[in-house]
């Protein structure tokens, strides 16, 4: 009886040697990053030491973490065809206290994330002066996930380009999350089947920007907790759109407990282009410098 036992502990220790463990990745410039991206393992995190990291349409091929330490900028000194990151098809990408800048393209969507993969998840970043700040062209069945992250000054001022553009997916959730002076675009454009939006704050400041929140594929979207500073020179009279220009079905619109400065004359708190009936509670308005919002 005790050979069997010590048998079974060294049975199980041998199972524990040989078990492939997730490794960690340390890289502190971006030569170093870009080989550590192609060799690394599904589902590996990379630590990305402080500094500036020059990078163009860096692929990520497979599941990954980038975790960053201390202050990390992510910049691009060249046209991208895409964005400074770029998930491909069927990988998920965790992306943790990096800063994204500067992404230009010629079509002038150039993201500080393209993501073309599963799902995505961004935590404490920053993007600060891109076309767009997240473009999510992914799988339909797809997850963004934004918490604690700042977008500022994004887009590139034509109206196409945005904060965030959930151009494909299944759900979009912000939660905790600034959105300041995005550039005639809107803060978010959603076509997700679900979008969930709390806890954050939207500020046009000089950046002109149009809807806020635009919903032009309907879904069931959720807006609560929010707090929206809207300009008195916005593109856009409107602070939410909800409709189905781009298709999809009308299914829920809940606007909830926020917190309004309007400072626009014309200011609309929603257009409903669908005959769903939404929920509208608890949101408190402050117009001021001439500004006429009302909750219908």
């Amino acid at each position: 009886m005790k050979h069997l036992f010590f048998g079974f502990i060294a049975s199980c220790a041998a199972l524990a040697f040989s078990a492939p463990a997730v490794a960690e990745i340390t890289v502190d410039n971006a030569d170093a990053l870009e080989k550590a991206v192609r060799k690394a393992r599904k589902g590996e995190t990379i630590v990305i030491a402080s500094g500036r990291y020059d990078l163009t349409d860096l692929k990520i091929p497979r599941d990954m973490t980038f975790e960053g330490q201390g202050d990390v900028i992510f910049y691009t000194t060249r046209p991208t065809e895409k964005g400074i990151l770029n998930p491909l098809w069927d990988a998920s990408l965790r992306v943790e206290n990096i800063r994204f800048e500067g992404a230009r393209a010629p079509d002038f969507n150039g993201a500080g994330i393209r993501h073309d993969g599963m799902n995505l998840t961004v935590v404490n970043c920053i993007f600060d002066s891109n076309e767009d700040g997240i473009l999510a062209t992914g799988q339909d069945e797809g997850v963004v996930t934004i918490t604690g992250s700042a977008f500022i000054n994004n887009g590139y001022g034509d109206g196409y380009s945005h904060g965030i553009y959930m151009a494909s997916g299944h759900t979009l959730t912000v939660t905790a999350s600034r959105f300041t002076g995005t550039r005639i675009g809107h803060h978010v454009k959603s076509l997700a089947a679900v979008t969930k939006i709390t806890g954050s704050s939207f500020d046009d400041a000089d950046g002109k920007t149009s809807y806020s929140i635009d919903a032009s594929r309907g879904g069931a979207v959720t807006i609560t907790g929010n707090s929206f500073i809207h300009a008195a020179d916005g593109d856009n009279s409107t602070l939410i759109n909800y409709d189905q220009t781009r298709g999809g079905d009308a299914d829920a619109l809940v606007i909830t407990g926020n917190k309004i400065l309007n400072r626009n004359q014309n200011g609309r708190l929603l257009r409903n282009g669908t005959e769903l009936t939404p929920v509208i509670d608890g949101n408190e308005i402050t117009n001021e410098a001439g500004g006429r919002l009302v909750l219908n």
